[in-house]
């Protein structure tokens, strides 16, 4: 329950994956639009990721395949009672943390983005080019993996747009801490 995404395979759920990821952004940027974070947030999260990870563990297992449900997290009595025996409010904590996340989703989309959009017009012309020398299979195969990868970066793209923009305290304190929330596991 509490993972942030589950990965989801197939290419003939592509595009339905890539759907759900936007509808996920949308209620989360919904979720974290009336907070902001600060260096105790972050740290608080450093410190207590471990634990709340521990906390969802055997409902993630059960809903395998699912994007983070935080309603479901807030009106849950082992998460309400964890965040009580931790002295911290389990909305605003739940709230800030993903906020972090989110910019986190947000600033590794921008870094790995080259700013160019993937062209698949182009890259099945080559493969069009190619095909004589290809059996039909691996053909077929490779202009799948294509639309595929193009699905991908298009739900990405439509993702992103919906994730809020960081401040320029939250990019400071996301560019300090970087190396530790990306090892968050």
């Amino acid at each position: 329950m509490f993972h942030l995404l589950q990965g989801q395979s197939g290419q003939d759920d592509i595009y339905e994956s890539g759907r759900q990821f936007e509808q996920w952004a949308i209620s989360l940027a919904e979720f974290v639009k009336d907070v902001r974070f600060n260096e105790e947030d972050v740290q608080s999260l450093l410190s207590l990721w471990d634990d709340f990870t521990a906390v969802g563990e055997e409902e993630a297992e059960e809903d395998e395949g699912e994007y983070i449900d935080f309603n479901s997290i807030l009106n849950d009595a082992t998460y309400r009672s964890w965040a009580k025996s931790k002295g911290i409010d389990g909305e605003m904590w739940l709230k800030k943390t993903m906020r972090i996340m989110a910019m986190l989703m947000r600033t590794s989309i921008e870094a790995n983005s080259s700013g160019e959009q993937f062209d698949i017009k182009a890259q099945l012309a080559e493969l069009e080019e190619m095909r004589a020398q290809m059996d039909e299979e691996a053909y077929q195969q490779m202009k799948q993996a294509m639309e595929a990868g193009a699905a991908a970066m298009q739900g990405l793209d439509n993702s992103y747009k919906h994730l809020p923009v960081p401040t320029d305290s939250e990019k400071m304190l996301l560019a300090k801490y970087n190396d530790q929330l990306m090892n968050l596991e």
